[in-house]
């Protein structure tokens, strides 16, 4: 991994806190994984953030605003337990914020989705951790790929929203998913080390949340797949409705449609 000529010593650390971090983040997916599966499964917790998603909006953003305090403040990541206690709130905040687009979507459309966007996660943190170039050396030049994809990105969404022009928004998907990997692989390298730029030795939980958030940035996406409130509306345009139907979207449907051909009653 580039750190040939460093010593023992401190590629058996590195090995260590790549692991730690490497473990944490799968620990983070397992667990996220497994709570939007039963908010999705469980009927209360399903129609509660059905019908407040601003609960999810309150919770992601807070997340932010966690995160960048974790970020710029390091007292917060190098004093225990405060900073086990941060990281967890951290990891709550977002996947309560992500529940009310998970409970909103086909229930084996984001379970398989989940494991796809993990197994190219891994993929690209080997490629990181294993190709001779370091990325680290080009920061700059990341930058910049990452600004012209999100101008590249953001001509492409306005032409899918405002012009419905075909196929524009995977095209805008394509750019975003392109500057997180190059992102991907670089988080890869410097939580590896034996690069001009790593992240220092004892910061497992913010290397673990930068993974997790990468791979957030990824999932994200799948969730222009879910059903939308106009498809019940416009059902000859829902093109997923062919596949798996989760009951509480069935439920819904019926209700919408109930609504929909109750005349009024006579004063």
């Amino acid at each position: 991994m580039g750190d040939g000529g460093q010593p023992y010593y401190y590629r058996l650390e590195r090995q260590k806190f790549a692991c730690v971090a490497y473990t944490l983040t799968a620990v983070f997916l397992i667990f996220a994984c497994l709570q939007w599966y039963f908010f999705h499964l469980i009927d209360e917790t399903n129609k509660y953030f059905t019908k407040n998603y601003w609960f999810g909006i309150v919770f992601f953003v807070l997340s932010l605003l966690l995160i960048l305090l974790f970020i710029f403040f390091e007292d917060l990541r190098f004093t225990t337990p405060v900073n086990w206690i941060i990281t967890f709130l951290i990891f709550e905040c977002v996947v309560l914020g992500v529940t009310s687009l998970i409970v909103r979507h086909y229930q084996y459309h984001f379970l398989i989705s989940f494991i796809i966007w993990v197994i190219v996660l891994g993929i690209f943190i080997l490629f990181g951790s294993f190709i001779p170039h370091d990325l680290t050396l080009d920061i700059v030049v990341l930058v910049i790929v990452g600004i012209v994809s999100l101008i590249g990105a953001m001509y492409f969404l306005m032409l899918y929203i405002v012009a419905n022009v075909p196929y524009s928004f995977f095209v805008y998907r394509g750019f975003i998913v392109l500057s997180i990997l190059l992102f991907v692989m670089y988080h890869a390298q410097i939580i590896n080390g034996g690069r001009f730029a790593e992240i220092r030795d004892h910061d497992y939980l913010l290397a673990a949340l930068i993974l997790f958030y990468d791979f957030l940035l990824l999932y994200i996406f799948t969730f222009q797949l879910a059903p939308k409130w106009s498809d019940d509306c416009d059902e000859h345009r829902n093109k997923t409705s062919v596949l798996v139907v989760d009951k509480h979207l069935k439920a819904s449907t019926v209700a919408v449609k109930m609504v929909a051909v109750t005349p009024p009653t006579e004063q």
